[in-house]
């Protein structure tokens, strides 16, 4: 993909980003408004009744007929968590603005001070709240427990790492982790957008079940984006010595791929009742897809002869290769309370975070590593004719 293209695809992604942030702001602030004043609508159900009608929104195995107590109990941590975090997601997406960075640096670096301040507080909020009440009572409820905990953690680490790589004056280090700490703020929105959309597509679902769905897809798509977004926002600089991998790696990543999908299927198919067993189909699906996308590029990247490029995707590549069979193998460290069920569900939507956020920590160092080396053969020059 050249320069042009990259950034016209670069900004439609960002245009899409904020598009699906400015849905989801106002709902976050409004979230928590019915449990101080009862008689004010909640916005998110509005929408959702809108859509869906007020059975999925609000009845059986919705959000509001397991949470409501929890979330009256302790709405004042609640308060804290949602207002702060769509404010701090709002701020955040300001970070990306070039024109910010090259004109008001000053405004740049105080509106992340910002967002660090917001996003620390509502992210310790969440496990405030998590350590204080019990998980939903849902077939889900304690493996969507896991992976909240898990993007709080992984929201706060990946901001304050990223405060740690520009102390150090590592641009490249530093966008890469805001890149990952926004995607991890945005399974918020998406989530919403995945539980309100996708009833039409599979009605016999209720509320919480669709949660899982959209909680298995992010356990994908959420790193993915952040994988994808980095990409599209960096040009490799040429890195001497760097050969193309032999062609047997390409089918080695396939057969891994193959063999994790297969053990995945078959745990799953192994639940019972009424786990659906359609819930493979929605790790496996984004799976295959950010494998496809990462094949292409290692592809590309070698057909033009830019060994650098190709060997980012390629460790890209086998990042999402191994994500089914981290799925698989995550189900089987999780707790000792947890049931087969929780931990297969466990499973899919924490465990290919893991390879995928290895694959993508390799990529940027390498990446923050040929800048460097960029930077010191520029800088070289000057201080040869100053001496």
């Amino acid at each position: 993909m050249d320069g042009h293209k990259r950034i016209a695809v670069s900004r439609r992604f960002f245009v899409l980003t904020v598009a699906i942030a400015a849905f989801y702001v106002p709902l976050a602030l409004n979230y928590t408004w019915p449990l101080f004043a009862p008689g004010l609508s909640r916005w998110q159900d509005a929408v959702n009744t809108a859509i869906n009608g007020d059975g999925y929104a609000l009845g059986d195995g919705s959000v509001e007929s397991v949470r409501h107590g929890a979330y009256a109990e302790h709405r004042m941590v609640l308060i804290v968590h949602t207002t702060l975090a769509g404010i701090a997601l709002a701020l955040g997406l300001f970070q990306f603005s070039a024109r910010v960075r090259a004109r008001w640096p000053a405004a740049h670096r105080w509106i992340g001070r910002s967002y660090l301040a917001l996003m620390s507080v509502s992210m310790l909020t969440a496990l405030v709240f998590l350590y204080l009440t019990p998980p939903a009572q849902h077939f889900i409820g304690p493996a969507f427990e896991t992976q909240l905990r898990a993007l709080a953690i992984g929201t706060l680490g990946s901001g304050w790492y990223a405060v740690y790589a520009i102390r150090r004056r590592d641009v490249v280090t530093h966008q890469a982790w805001m890149i990952y700490g926004i995607a991890l703020m945005m399974t918020a929105p998406l989530l919403r957008v995945i539980w309100i959309g996708i009833q039409p597509l599979i009605p016999q679902h209720d509320l919480l079940t669709n949660i899982g769905v959209g909680s298995v897809i992010l356990g994908v798509a959420a790193p993915g984006s952040a994988v994808f977004a980095f990409m599209l926002t960096q040009q490799p600089t040429p890195a001497a010595g760097v050969r193309c991998a032999p062609r047997w790696t390409y089918g080695a990543a396939l057969l891994l791929a193959i063999a994790g999908s297969l053990t995945y299927t078959a745990l799953v198919l192994g639940l019972p009742a009424p786990i659906p067993h359609s819930l493979a189909l929605f790790h496996l699906v984004p799976a295959w897809l950010t494998l496809a996308v990462a094949v292409r590029g290692m592809v590309r990247a070698r057909a033009a002869g830019d060994t650098a490029r190709e060997r980012q995707w390629r460790w890209l590549m086998w990042g999402f290769a191994a994500a089914p069979t981290a799925a698989s193998l995550y189900a089987q460290i999780v707790p000792p309370a947890f049931t087969t069920a929780d931990a297969v569900l466990a499973g899919g939507m924490d465990g290919p975070v893991i390879p995928i956020t290895v694959a993508f920590a390799l990529v940027v160092h390498a990446a923050a590593r040929s800048q460097r080396h960029t930077d010191d053969d520029l800088d070289e020059p000057n201080v040869l004719a100053v001496a």
